[in-house]
């Protein structure tokens, strides 16, 4: 996944046992969601054995959240919460997808 981002700036780091946080500085929503199916496709592109999986391999679920830069968005917590939100989302709706949202506040 990590050669999958090309900047410098770009940062991908475990965050729990089977998630991971990426986070992509001065990237709008729609470079988010192509960066994410890059890493979707990625995965897949494997071909890991996954036996319990529907797709009987690994595959990603990603949940991606935009925030307006400098916006007064809460904590990092509550950001991390709100783009988990969307990859559990991801998930219900079948997982091996890309859910995103952008989020701009006043």
């Amino acid at each position: 996944m990590h050669n999958t981002l090309s900047r410098d700036t770009d940062l991908l780091a475990r965050y729990g046992g089977e998630e991971f946080v990426c986070v992509l500085p001065k990237t709008d929503i729609h470079g988010a969601e192509k960066v994410a199916e890059s890493l979707r496709l990625a995965v897949c592109q494997l071909s890991i054995t996954h036996e319990f999986s529907d797709y009987q391999c690994v595959t990603l679920s990603l949940g991606v959240l935009s925030i307006k830069p400098n916006a007064q968005t809460g904590s990092a917590t509550e950001t991390l919460e709100a783009a988990d939100k969307l990859l559990f989302e991801a998930k219900k709706q079948g997982r091996n997808r890309v859910i995103s949202s952008f989020c701009e506040v006043a």
